[in-house]
């Protein structure tokens, strides 16, 4: 076999890097189901627990959700132990919002939520929120622009 001498491994590894940005626009995109499980990949690959598909039980330890709404869109949203989350709920049903669980419950879902975005936008997908409710994110296609275009406004290089 005829191999390149290893002085030039990194430099033919840098061009090759350089090629690939156009080949993927030229891709056509993926379909929601494939998006669906990059995403899901992507998260878990970053260290979070991903939690199965449906159904959600009570039982259910939480984690990241990643699903199809009814437009065929791919979600990220945060899901709570069952255990908070059912304390939360019962004292919001009980008008009790200024209570210990009510407030667990919304500094977590908000520093997830929050964390989860940025988690989506550097690995280079597009995020953005459900227009009804202020959680979760409705993701987009991995992204092949630079850094700090619109489409990944606190990327880094």
């Amino acid at each position: 076999m005829n191999h390149p001498p290893a002085c030039n491994q990194p430099e033919r590894q840098e061009e090759e890097a350089a090629i690939l940005p156009d080949l993927a626009d030229e891709l056509p995109p993926l379909t929601p189901e494939l998006l669906l499980e990059q995403v899901r990949l992507d998260l878990a690959t970053a260290g979070l627990h991903v939690a199965p598909p449906e159904p959600l039980t009570d039982e259910g330890q939480g984690g990241v959700v990643v699903y199809l709404n009814d437009d065929s869109q791919v979600i990220v949203g945060w899901l709570s132990n069952a255990r908070l989350d059912r304390a939360a709920l019962d004292m919001v049903d009980a008008d009790q919002t200024d209570d210990e669980a009510v407030i667990r419950y919304e500094t977590v879902q908000s520093a997830m939520d929050t964390a989860l975005g940025k988690i989506l936008i550097g690995v280079g997908y597009t995020a953005r929120r459900p227009d009804l409710f202020g959680f979760g994110h409705i993701v987009g296609q991995l992204t092949t622009s630079g850094p700090d275009t619109p489409e990944r406004p606190h990327a880094r290089a």
